[in-house]
């Protein structure tokens, strides 16, 4: 009888203290933001449909790209960092493309939340395209987030 007593106390801590951390852990909850992409885009040689994304830092180095339709997520390494200028001030929150022909390929991430942005490096396959089609720096193409 005494062991259910002591199998049942700490139970009870347990769940009282998952449910005391839980409202601390969504205080600490990373910037996330919504975008509507018009056409399909290239993320680590990943394509990705059309279709609305939400777009969420898991941590510093983490980032989760998730298309609210399909579901479907992928996980990618933020390796490198961009800074706007002083005179630009904090950048809105966007999504910044490079379209090479008819191919899109996400290149930066901006929260709005500071001037630092999220760049990706160029994949294999856009620099392929780069230099067959001999027109030098790709287009940019930037998308709202909310």
């Amino acid at each position: 009888m005494k062991s259910n007593n002591v199998y049942g106390a700490l139970l009870i801590l347990a769940l009282a203290m998952i449910v005391s951390t839980a409202p601390m852990a969504q205080a600490q909850a990373q910037p996330r933001a919504k975008a509507s992409i018009p056409f399909e885009f290239n993320l680590n040689d990943s394509s990705m449909p059309a279709g609305m994304y939400e777009v969420s830092s898991l941590n510093d180095k983490v980032l989760a790209v998730r298309n609210m339709e399909t579901k479907d997520a992928r996980l990618v390494l933020a390796s490198l960092s961009v800074q706007a200028s002083q005179a630009q001030g904090t950048p809105s929150p966007k999504l910044v493309f490079h379209k090479c022909g008819d191919q899109y390929f996400l290149a930066q991430i901006w929260y709005g939340q500071s001037n630092i942005g999220i760049a990706f490096p160029e994949s294999k396959h856009e620099k392929e395209l780069q230099l067959a089609g001999n027109t030098g720096q790709p287009e940019v193409v930037v998308i709202a987030m909310k």
